[in-house]
């Protein structure tokens, strides 16, 4: 009996220097972390568009089909005055014209004035009775003839002489020739001979750009054109100017999509540029910032710290010198921070850096709380 129970005794020993044993080799070492609490900010809910600034007026200058360009004072770059002569067309057909017409005219009239000398030689005869009352009318009807050719021909030399002062060919407004359609000697094709759908392009002689008068065109995704309202602030950062943060407001948004050969579906929205505006130079391109939410004072944390579990948002905060798994609800999320709805005090400690090996229970040793 003395021996067994000095063998228990020996075994419980053994067992208890094995598990102090184990406790000072395999003890847990609390994991260092660092920590932040939950801060009062202002969060912004935002996206951004790329584009291009567009001039706001563009005006394309034409012409009638089939004229030939005897002169061009104007080359692409070119700054322009409105009413300035950019080209001449050639006037040698429509001189012609004007020649045959007046010939013509000539002629009606000197017929009428022999119609009405012999009007009233017959209308003596008619009376003395030596004509009948069908050659006096007979020749008031070829007057009416000839008062109608006379008229016509008059018209016809109008329109001919309009379309004379259309061979000078000025500009309608001042501003950068942007493009240059024609050629000294070309001719421009009829507008009988374009596919059908064709713009109109082929009667153009130049395309001018009005000077101080630019907007900013954004792309804006279908998933984000919902937010964007007429009258709508945004902001613009130029690639030419990387330092400078611009102020626009929304001024129009097309009703329908822009073609993109990548399949995207993007929306149009026009931005008018409320600083700064001489800087912008067409075809500069940027990005346009547009803020759909904003609250101010809210409870927010840095989107790094927050975790997805499952379909849960959770964050990991020191309780008793252990981690804990707390679930928490967000709200609006800015660049870097994002609201906390609820699930968090604004005196808990949130594990921010060290939370990659964390588990609930887990012990930790906070080496930097940032407030």
């Amino acid at each position: 009996m003395k021996r067994l129970t000095k063998s228990l005794l020996i075994v419980v020993a053994l067992l208890a220097a094995g598990l102090g044993g184990y406790q000072y080799f395999y003890r847990e070492e609390p994991e260092k972390v660092t920590v932040i609490t939950p801060s009062r900010a202002t969060i912004e809910e935002a996206f951004t568009a790329t584009g291009a600034v567009e001039a706001l007026r563009t005006v394309r200058v034409t012409t009638e089909p089939g004229a030939r360009f005897a002169a061009i004072y104007f080359r692409e770059h070119d700054y322009v005055r409105k009413d300035q002569l950019l080209a001449k067309l050639d006037q040698s057909e429509l001189r012609a014209q004007v020649d045959q017409i007046h010939a013509n005219l000539t002629l009606a009239e000197s017929n009428l004035a022999n119609a009405e000398i012999n009007l009233q030689r017959t209308r003596r005869l008619y009376e003395k009775g030596f004509a009948a009352r069908q050659e006096v009318e007979s020749t008031e009807r070829q007057m009416d003839l000839y008062r109608s050719q006379i008229v016509d021909r008059k018209a016809a030399i109008a329109q001919v002489e309009a379309r004379l002062a259309r061979t000078s060919i000025v500009a309608p407004i001042s501003g950068i020739v942007t493009k240059k359609f024609v050629e000294v000697g070309g001719i421009v094709p009829d507008s009988d001979a374009r596919a059908p759908g064709q713009t109109p392009q082929t009667t153009a002689v130049a395309e001018l750009t009005e000077l101080g008068s630019t907007e900013f065109h954004a792309d804006v995704d279908q998933a984000d054109i919902v937010k964007v309202r007429v009258g709508q602030p945004a902001t613009l950062q130029m690639d030419a100017l990387p330092q400078r943060v611009l102020q626009a407001t929304t001024r129009e948004i097309a009703v329908a999509s822009t073609p993109d050969p990548t399949g995207r579906v993007r929306y149009s929205v026009k931005l008018r540029v409320s600083s700064a505006e001489e800087i912008l130079k067409v075809g500069m391109t940027g990005s346009a910032k547009f803020v759909s939410a904003r609250k101010r004072g809210v409870l927010a944390l840095p989107v790094s710290v927050i975790l997805q579990h499952g379909n849960e948002e959770v964050v990991y905060v020191v309780q008793d010198g252990r981690a804990v798994m707390k679930t928490i609800k967000t709200g609006l999320q800015g660049d870097d921070m994002v609201e906390v709805v609820s699930g968090l005090n604004p005196q808990d400690l949130v594990i921010d850096q060290g939370r990659a090996k964390l588990k609930t229970g887990r012990r930790v040793e906070p080496v930097d709380a940032k407030r």
